[in-house]
């Protein structure tokens, strides 16, 4: 007399099925968890470029008072090439208190081109009075770069990513090959011990 008895076929089917489709709901939260933790990474990380890059305005706007009070136009055109060669900026505008141009770098051109949507790169405008004894001098305006991947930090989150994404397609496979691997032994072992009468 057989003191098991065995699973119909159809509900080792639904099982079964049942198995796949929480499998596949599991993968599927893993990877959008993933991209979600990508996509709020690179917003971290323009907020905290644009945050120094707003603290540095601050400070060369000092700079460029010192060169407008004393009239050093030639040293703020200096200036404003040197802070133009950074590859986070695309350009830099120095205005007078009357909002005409006194200093610009060579990608300077009006608003409604650069922030337009015909433009290619994604830019930010950031602008900074200078003042100096609560007067105002003139303003400072540029042009930040919002491509993530000029920046060495992101190029960094970037590949811990890609380590996690790979961590993750690694781990399933081993899950994988364990349920596969237990599975034969509880089979082999079922056999080996046969019916009981």
């Amino acid at each position: 007399m057989q003191n098991h008895i065995p699973i119909p076929s159809s509900t080792s089917s639904t099982i079964k099925l049942l198995q796949i489709a929480i499998a596949v709901m599991g993968i599927w939260l893993l990877l959008h968890s993933w991209v979600l933790t990508q996509q709020q990474g690179k917003l971290l990380l323009q907020q905290q470029s644009s945050q120094l890059m707003r603290e540095t305005l601050t400070a060369l706007s000092h700079t460029a008072a010192y060169l407008i009070e004393h009239d050093e136009l030639d040293g703020l055109e200096q200036l404003t090439q040197h802070i133009a060669a950074s590859p986070y900026l695309y350009d830099v505008v120095v205005y007078d208190a009357n909002g005409v141009r006194m200093s610009w770098s060579e990608n300077s051109a009006p608003a409604r081109l650069l922030y337009g949507p015909n433009q290619k790169e994604q830019l930010q405008a950031m602008v900074q009075p200078i003042t100096k004894d609560q007067q105002l001098l003139g303003y400072m305006k540029l042009s930040l770069r919002l491509d993530t991947s000029l920046n060495q930090i992101s190029m960094s989150w970037q590949q811990l990513m890609q380590q996690l994404l790979g961590m993750l397609i690694l781990a399933g496979a081993v899950g994988f090959l364990l349920r596969r691997g237990f599975s034969r032994l509880s089979r082999q072992s079922l056999r080996l011990r046969g019916p009981k009468s």
